[in-house]
This record gives C-alpha cells, structure tokens and sequence, in this order.
C-alpha cells in the first residue's frame, strides 16, 4: 500500500503527532508499506497518481477538497484526518474565524471520504452530518527512544518546607481560567508556589489578576524536558464546558503522564475520561472551592502526589503510548477497499508544469518568512 498522507504544514507538530510519528513507526512494522509527507501545497498530480490512499489532515479549504476530489476521481481512497471538531469551534478560540471560513470545505472533505480518522470516540459521535465510516485514532504520549530517568531530573535549589512549587499551566489557544483563578487565590500562604504560563493561556491568567511568570512556546520535546526540569512542578489543566472542548483528546494529561509530571485536570471530559481521580491524577470541580481542594491535596502532600505521577507514568505506557496509535492506524488502513481504478498514466508535460508552478509557490513562500522574520517595517 502507498500512502500519501497531506496537511496544511506537514512539518506543524499536530501533523507529527497525527500523521508523521505514527505512520513512519507503521512503516518499520510493514516494510511494503510506502509513505510520502506532504503539505498541501507541494502535492503533484504524480503524487496522487502515485498513491492508493490519500490522508487529509483538517482538510478546510479549498486546495484539500481539490486533492479529495483528483484522488476519488482517479480511483485512490481518501481517508480524512480529524483531531477536533472543528466544526463547532467557539468564538472565543484564536483559529474561529479561520475554522468558520472553512467549514464547507472541511464538510465536504468528512462527506466525501471513505473512512474519517477520529481523536476519541466521543468526536466521532459527534461530527455531524455523520460521515459513513468513522475510526478512532487515539493520540499518544511523548518520550525520547529509551524512555525518561526513573525521576524528573530538578535543578539544584534549597530544600525545605518553605520552597515553593511550581504551577505550570500551557496552551495553544485561550482557556477559561475564572474559578481556576479565584481558587488560586484561595489557597493558604503556608505552602507558596509560583505560577509559569507559557501560550495564550499567560493572557488570561493576567486578567484574571494573578502574576505569571511566562514562558515562550517550545517545540514538544523541548516543553517536556523544560518541564520536568521545573523545581516542584504541578501541570494544571483547565478545560472549557463545550462541546469542541469534551471532543478534544487528553493529550496533555498523556504527555505530563510519560514525563512524570503530576497533574490537577478539570473534572470535564476528555480528562475525566482518562484520569483516575486520586491514582494517576487529582479531577478538580471547576468552581472556586473545587480548584483550591484540589491543589491544596496536591501541594500539601507531595509524596502522594508523585506516587500519583508514578501510578500515572505507567498507566500511559500501557494505553496511550505511540503503539497503541500505530495500532489503531494499521486497523484503518486494512478496512480500505483497494483501488476503483488503475492509476492515472503518466503525463510528462502536465507534471512538469506543475514541478514548476511548486517552485514559484515555494520561493513566494520563502519570501513571506523572510519578510515576516524582519517584522513590521
């Protein structure tokens, strides 16, 4: 089987976690397998001609449908990549206006294809109108080859009673902090900690007026080995009350388990699917009194609070870890149908303009990031 698996930016780290990691550790499992990564912009017609099956990530606009519609019009299947439900996306999210423009074009895409790749099951319950076959292709867990140290390494610092923790909040998009906010400032003096916000999520925490050490984004492995190096560190997890929002998968619940870090989730899907309250993990209620009981267990007690990080890290390894969405990837592809049709022939003329027109859009492109690296002028 050939596979070309597509997205907006190949090289974005959602794509790794959906498409990249998983596909390339499914080739080293079937050495028949072929796999081409590409963004949407460099397909050719050769590729799909190339190709049985073509992968479309978060296909919302009008390039992805045009590559959905050449595939099935020259015989290829098209599997359709999901993560959120994008087609609810709240107004109070960063990509809402860039999700609504798209939304016809990622309709069409979910209608069109012969199988949908899901996060969770709840999205695929979700997306509607439903499309006529749906899989879950759950997300996974980062660590390095090898696995972490037995224990988050620290950097040297004072003991005592006294030293303060660290809680640590990230994110991609804004998040609804209040009650979050209004527990923290709750809680007793006798333990202090100090509060580290990297992404959007730095913002809202302002304005919730609480004082934030902020932090810049940091390419996954990179935030996960910052992370664990953090003296005393507690991820908090916030989650809004949505339907976009109990979609999404736990992957931040995922991550923290396989580094280690302990974690204080929203007692709200998807983390209260996936954390067991009191053994890899606390749930908080989100009202003020939910937050603050929770982190005050969590801050007062640390041995138990690592015993849960332990409890955690193995509960990962076990469900959530990149076999299982190998797995899942390799049961996917098995349920395509092969292929309508042969392969388009060959067009030498017809693929060399195209050859060309990628190289004008690349260079365009490089243009812009350079432009775009200068800032304003």
């Amino acid at each position: 089987m050939k596979l070309l698996a597509t997205a907006a930016d190949i090289g974005a780290t959602i794509s790794a976690i959906r498409l990249a990691e998983p596909l390339r550790a499914l080739q080293q499992e079937r050495p028949a397998l072929a796999l081409r990564l590409k963004s949407f912009h460099e397909c050719l017609r050769s590729d799909l001609a190339w190709a049985d099956v073509l992968i479309v990530q978060r296909g919302n606009s009008r390039r992805a449908w045009r590559l959905v519609e050449r595939m099935q019009r020259g015989g290829g299947r098209v599997v359709f990549e999901i993560d959120d439900l994008l087609t609810e996306v709240p107004a109070s999210l960063l990509h809402h206006r860039a999700a609504q423009r798209g939304r016809p074009w990622l309709l069409r895409g979910l209608a069109a294809a012969d199988r949908v790749s899901v996060s969770t099951e709840r999205l695929g319950r979700a997306l509607h109108p439903p499309p006529r076959a749906w899989s879950v292709v759950p997300n996974h867990g980062w660590a390095p080859s090898g696995g972490w140290p037995t224990a988050p390494t620290q950097p040297s610092h004072p003991s005592g009673p006294l030293r303060p923790a660290t809680l640590l909040l990230a994110s991609s998009d804004h998040v609804p902090v209040a009650a979050l906010a209004a527990g923290l400032q709750r809680l007793p003096p006798a333990r202090p900690w100090r509060l580290v916000a990297v992404g959007p999520v730095a913002d809202d925490l302002e304005r919730a007026g609480l004082r934030v050490e902020r932090h810049p984004p940091r390419p996954r492995a990179d935030f996960l080995r910052w992370a664990r190096s953090l003296p005393d560190v507690l991820a908090v997890i916030p989650v809004g009350a949505t339907p976009f929002d109990a979609c999404k998968s736990a992957i931040k619940f995922f991550d923290y388990g396989l580094a280690g870090v302990p974690v204080v989730c929203a007692d709200r899907p998807p983390y209260s699917d996936v954390v067991r309250d009191g053994r890899t993990g606390l749930l908080a209620a989100d009202t003020p009194e939910g937050w603050a009981g929770a982190l005050r267990r969590a801050l007062e007690d640390r041995a138990a609070t690592r015993s849960r990080a332990a409890a955690a890290e193995a509960c990962v390894g076990r469900a959530h870890a990149l076999a299982q969405t190998v797995q899942s990837w390799a049961g996917l592809l098995d349920t395509l149908a092969p292929r309508a049709a042969p392969a388009p022939p060959p067009a030498p003329l017809l693929d060399a303009m195209q050859a060309w027109a990628l190289r004008l859009r690349r260079a365009n492109r490089e243009r812009l990031a350079r432009r775009a690296s200068r800032g304003p002028v």
